[in-house]
């Protein structure tokens, strides 16, 4: 039976392990663990195993959404049933034994519709009908901070305490310095199953840390299992690893950037040696549909408060709906340096994003232009901000953001009526915290001088 399994599985039987953790993702693209006995291994393949519904009744700092539907006594915080997927078992990058496993699951039955890995799966199965597979990986920028989750709380952001190792861009000293720690992220990433590509020091106090490339849902995936580990090395160093898309004036934002291009019978479909700039039409139509329907899910983009603050000041964020060739301006840079290698890189999503999600946007939009052979506009040589070739404006301002997504009929078509409803209440949240909490803002701007 063993020779059945797959191999991470199998191997882990083998040696004996008598746990496994399995985990849920919830809104904020965070792994929802449980550990359980290795017994529980059928049935969490089988019918799966009870996770509590409450994984979407926090915010992103852990409080209860008093206003939100799973915070509601009324639907008797009732379970959902979390069913492991055998494409998605990875190694436990801190567990006890080198085969400890960790194994994503998605949520069935009536709590499907609000689970952002099964939404991903409903548009990877449409693209599949279409003939095509996604191919890709996320590209992630973040913050080292000498800080503990205490600190953080009690600081202004200008406060904060960065490592003088990444504070030169692509520094061969600094990331010299830094060597124990890029080498144990690049051990625990390959531990899990996969690998980086590159890592390095970005601009002012970043790391820049891309994902090996992979198909489907494992695209997602593993950009989520990245993140837990980054985040739990840091902490073992006495660090944080910190994706927000923007900390504090005086640090560079922080993007994630997502590369992505289709395959049709394992063949990439975003070139055409025939064309002048070896662009095929299916990649052109890809475009043309981001540009005409990311407006709309411009939430999944930039899904917080923060997000958007990402756009201020001298910045790499894009903020215009453009295309073109190896151009960091736009929000959509395609890069064609070989057939093989043609994508999209996607530059609108910062550090902050739900990988799931924002893929999930991503493909639905470029489906949709592929559907409907969608024009793009001219590609734009130079600086996209002055450039009249650009469709609709991305929407800034969280408010506006939130209102496009609910008015979407696209959106409430791809991810459903229940969830756009329920994931702009838990957005709506954000804002009515802020109405109502003083900041240091206030104190400077109003404490002395009214």
């Amino acid at each position: 039976m063993a020779s059945s399994l797959p191999p991470r599985l199998a191997a882990a039987l083998a040696s004996g392990l008598d746990h496994f953790s399995l985990a849920a993702i919830d809104w904020h693209g965070r792994l929802r663990a449980k550990q359980l006995s290795i017994t529980e291994l059928p049935a969490a393949f089988d019918a799966g195993v009870a996770m509590t519904s409450a994984i979407f009744a926090t915010d992103s700092a852990e409080r209860p959404i008093d206003t939100g539907r799973f915070q509601n006594p009324a639907n008797g915080y009732r379970d959902a049933q979390l069913r492991a997927d055998a494409r998605a078992i990875y190694g436990d990058a801190f567990g006890h034994s080198p085969d400890s496993l960790l194994v994503l699951g998605s949520l069935v039955d009536a709590h499907r519709a609000f689970c952002p890995r099964a939404m991903l799966e409903r548009e990877l199965a449409a693209l599949g009908a279409l003939g095509f597979t996604a191919f890709g990986a996320y590209e992630y920028e973040f913050h080292l901070l000498r800080e503990t989750p205490e600190s953080l709380r009690d600081k202004a952001p200008s406060q904060l305490t960065r490592l003088p190792e990444l504070s030169r861009m692509y520094s061969y000293v600094d990331q010299s310095l830094l060597t124990p720690l890029l080498g144990e992220l690049r051990e625990a990433v390959k531990r899990a199953g996969f690998a980086l590509e590159s890592v390095h020091a970005e601009f002012s106090g970043l790391l820049e840390a891309a994902l090996a490339p992979a198909m489907d849902v494992a695209i997602a995936d593993r950009a989520v299992v990245f993140k837990a580990i980054a985040k739990t090395l840091a902490r073992q160093h006495g660090l944080l690893a910190v994706f927000m898309a923007r900390v504090a004036d005086g640090f560079e934002s922080a993007g994630a950037h997502l590369n992505l291009s289709l395959r049709r019978n394992e063949q990439p479909s975003f070139a055409d040696a025939a064309a002048p700039d070896r662009l095929s039409l299916s990649l052109r139509h890809f475009i043309g549909g981001l540009q005409r329907y990311t407006p709309e899910l411009t939430l999944l983009h930039l899904p917080y408060l923060n997000s958007s603050k990402r756009f201020a000041g001298p910045s790499f964020a894009p903020q215009v709906n453009a295309w073109g060739i190896d151009n960091k301006t736009c929000a959509w840079r395609v890069v064609n340096a070989s057939p093989g290698l043609t994508r999209i890189e996607c530059r609108l999503p910062g550090a902050d994003v739900h990988p799931h999600l924002c893929l999930a946007a991503v493909l639905a939009a470029g489906r949709r232009g592929l559907e409907e052979a969608l024009t793009p506009t001219p590609a734009v040589v130079g600086d996209a901000a002055t450039s009249p070739h650009r469709a609709v404006p991305f929407p800034l301002q969280f408010e506006q953001t939130i209102a496009n997504w609910r008015a979407s009929a696209f959106a409430r078509e791809i991810f459903g009526e229940a969830f756009v409803e329920a994931y702009a209440e838990s957005r709506d949240w954000q804002l009515a915290l802020l109405r109502n909490t003083v900041t240091d803002f206030d104190l400077r701007q109003f404490g002395e001088c009214v």
